[in-house]
């Protein structure tokens, strides 16, 4: 009996040791892609109308945008636009990604409101991915601004 209780402690702590190690590969992996889609609600986005993305590290630094900044054209009512792929830089960690925020922004040529939902996919180079989305957003040339929180 002891030596079967000896043998699972000595398998439990050789798992954790290997999970510990993995998730630490996890935690270093390097920003190799990112996109977004949007989901068009029931006001749309104007054609004239420009966005602006950014994905924030914890530290302030952006870890992915678009760039250069665009319109994408129209959003129609209730379509399905993109993906809009996103320039990264692959130096950026996905531990120094997680806890930042994400940033949508519209730069609109006079009267807009724009309803929304997204998905925001982060791909890392071991393979793992980092996945935000929100539904029933609102931009508007008032509120231009909308913020995903705790990536």
């Amino acid at each position: 009996m002891t030596t079967l209780i000896r043998t699972g402690l000595a398998a439990a702590i050789i798992l954790m040791s290997m999970s510990s190690g993995i998730a630490a590969a996890h935690a270093t992996a390097k920003l190799k892609e990112a996109h977004i889609e949007f989901k068009t609600g029931a006001r749309r986005k104007r054609a004239d109308t420009r966005l602006v993305i950014q994905v924030y590290c914890n530290d302030g630094s952006v870890a992915a945008k678009n760039d250069p900044v665009e319109t994408y054209g129209e959003f129609p009512h209730y379509s399905v636009n993109g993906p809009i792929a996103l320039v990264v830089d692959t130096s950026k960690a996905k531990d120094d990604i997680k806890g930042g925020y994400h940033m949508i922004e519209i730069e609109p040529v006079g009267n807009e409101t724009w309803t929304f939902s997204y998905v925001l996919t982060l791909d890392f180079d071991d393979g793992t991915k980092l996945v935000y989305g929100r539904l029933n957003r609102k931009a508007t040339q008032d509120d231009t601004t909308v913020r995903g929180q705790n990536l």
